[in-house]
């Protein structure tokens, strides 16, 4: 058997065995800054941001939907006031009480009917 004797390359500190062919070109490692850890850092601020402004769009509008139906109840509230107060000014007592008042008209005598036949 054939002996072999162990010892260093001196570029790449590892060591080779005598009679065994060395690789001409060996690749070495090189480091490369790794986006991976910024890359998921910049993903969760963007999804942290994009939930934040979510959830402030969610309280804009209910503040918005509460105001509206504000609005809408007091618009109703008129309404229903106006139809009592059209209601009330056409019934027939209100019509003479505000003809008898407000204009001083009186029923008519019986020398001023003209009956139409």
């Amino acid at each position: 058997m054939r002996d072999f004797a162990v010892s260093a390359h001196p570029m790449r500190g590892t060591k080779v065995l005598q009679g065994q062919r060395v690789p001409k070109r060996v690749k070495e490692k090189t480091s490369r800054p790794s986006f991976l850890l910024p890359g998921l850092l910049f993903l969760f601020i963007v999804s942290i941001l994009c939930y934040v402004w979510t959830r402030i769009q969610v309280v804009q509008y209910g503040y918005e939907i509460s105001s509206a139906l504000r609005a809408k109840e007091a618009a109703v509230s008129a309404h229903n006031e106006r139809t009592i107060e059209i209601a009330t000014l056409r019934s027939a007592q209100q019509v003479e009480k505000r003809a008898r008042e407000e204009l001083r008209m009186n029923l008519p005598r019986k020398d001023q009917l003209v009956i139409i036949r």
